[in-house]
């Protein structure tokens, strides 16, 4: 039997990033103290630890910032260990840093060591040219399961690519796992579950993820690279297993299911929910879905077995943009009833919103803008459009001529790394800037503070600042 390491490595100096966001290609938090930034469990080295705990080899992870530990510290742990094998976490944000992790690792080791990632698995060469061992493409869980049995001959084992007599060599693709009830519960006991935290969800807290895959086709949307565009839903009775584990055995009690579309299979959902009342789980959780896969029974449903916040893409409120980047099924009527019925319900909304996509002009941002006032959501978010590698629209925007950088760590949305034809850096920039003053917390709390007597007396003692324009974002 082997002995495994499965690693999360150290963020970059001066961030935090949250490696499995944005379907794997991950997404640099912003710049908040060392306890208000959220951390989640890596669920991918999870569930193939607990595949390879199944199959008896010995295996430990270590989630570096999780655990607060640096490359130094983390290579001490990997040498005491004296592993076979080292598998490690790799994100599109932090590629360069990831990947003179593994360097290091490999150098001061001479062990095995495999990477894994959405960003590397399209572009392998990128880390097999810095002497990294092998790349796990795509699901990771059986990949590194046959790996760990043959340690030697690559030849043989599907999904992967590695380096032969100086050429990049790709293995067959594995097939996704069809059936998620056959995969043991993520290796929850090999995990530091007392420092996982995110801002929206109490403690002791975790994800779950109930169901991988998304269909839609979404031009921007990497999520199918990264979970596949097949949706595939565990059984309700696999996910209230694992609840009633995570509530018993780890006194859990709040759960953020990192599913890219919750509710896909609504009569699933509704009997997940079912069970949690049933059972009595105290648990309060949130979720990810779309607009066209939510009713308001459901919903009902959903407030009743604890869940206090939904998740939605909007992206647009101009319809022809979202017919331009097939976020297809969609109305701003639909829209405007699923926001109105949560709040109806009970549940806190947050709605997401893009600037920059194809076919955007300012007259489509200013119904963006119009759309947003009216659905009241609890959290409005603005991104600016990213073209992440892999997805149609970074083919379009290659195409084009729009990319303005390829700095990745500038791939979450806060930054403009793409113009369009209509629309300048600039543009997008100010419509951003517009976007954080009507809609953020912050933006809130100038208002409130403009009304204030010491924020009359300001404004009184400079006029021209910030004042005019800020109550004219607000008209409507």
């Amino acid at each position: 039997m082997s002995k495994i390491v499965l690693v999360q490595p150290p963020d970059p100096s001066g961030t935090q990033i949250l490696r499995d966001h944005m379907g794997k290609f991950g997404i640099v938090q912003q710049s908040l103290s060392r306890l208000q930034y959220d951390l989640l469990p890596p669920l991918d080295l999870a569930y193939s630890a607990a595949l390879l705990e199944k199959k008896g080899h010995e295996i430990s992870i270590i989630d570096s910032p999780a655990l607060g530990l640096d490359s130094s510290r983390v290579l001490h742990r990997i040498i005491n260990e004296n592993p076979d094998l080292i598998v490690i976490s790799t994100s599109g944000v932090s590629v360069d840093e990831d990947l003179g992790f593994a360097e290091i690792i490999k150098k001061e080791t001479d062990k095995l060591v495999a990477v894994s990632g959405l960003y590397i698995s399209l572009f392998p060469e990128f880390a097999l040219r810095r002497g990294v061992d092998l790349v796990i493409r795509d699901e990771i869980e059986y990949t590194t399961l046959t790996l760990s049995q043959n340690l030697s001959n690559f030849d043989d084992i599907k999904g992967l690519f590695y380096m032969k007599n100086g050429s990049i060599v790709q293995t067959p693709k594995r097939s996704i796992i069809k059936n998620l009830d056959e995969l043991p519960f993520p290796s929850y006991h090999l995990l530091p579950m007392e420092n996982y935290r995110y801002h929206l969800l109490k403690k002791p807290f975790t994800t779950v993820l109930s169901s991988r895959g998304c269909p839609f086709g979404c031009i921007y949307c990497p999520y199918p690279l990264g979970y596949g565009d097949i949706w595939r839903g565990r059984s309700p009775e696999n996910v209230l297993a694992e609840l009633k584990l995570l509530v018993e055995k780890f006194n859990i009690k709040s759960v953020l299911f990192r599913d890219q579309v919750f509710t896909y299979d609504m009569k699933r959902a509704e009997k997940i929910c079912d069970g949690i009342i049933q059972e009595g789980l105290d648990i309060e959780w949130r979720c990810e879905t779309r607009v066209d896969r939510l009713s308001k029974n459901l919903m009902n449903k959903m407030k009743e077995a604890g869940c206090n916040g939904i998740h939605l893409g909007v992206e647009s409120g101009d319809p022809k943009i979202l017919k331009s980047v097939a976020k297809l099924g969609l109305t701003i009527d639909s829209i405007k009833k699923v926001f109105r019925d949560a709040k109806e319900v009970g549940l806190e909304t947050v709605a997401f919103f893009m600037i920059g996509l194809p076919g955007e002009t300012k007259e489509s941002i200013s119904k963006t803008f119009k759309l947003a006032k009216e659905l009241k959501s609890d959290i409005t978010w603005f991104t600016a459009a990213a073209p992440v590698p892999g997805t149609k629209l970074y083919e379009l925007a290659e195409k084009k001529g729009w990319i303005l950088t390829k700095d990745w760590k500038k791939y979450s949305g806060r930054e403009v790394v793409m113009r369009t034809d209509n629309l300048t850096e600039h543009e997008i920039k100010n419509a951003l800037n517009d976007a954080k003053i009507m809609f953020s917390s912050s933006g809130m709390s100038l208002i409130k503070k403009g009304f204030s007597r010491k924020g009359i007396s300001l404004a009184l003692s400079n006029p021209k600042k910030v004042m005019k324009y800020v109550f004219s974002k607000f008209k409507s």
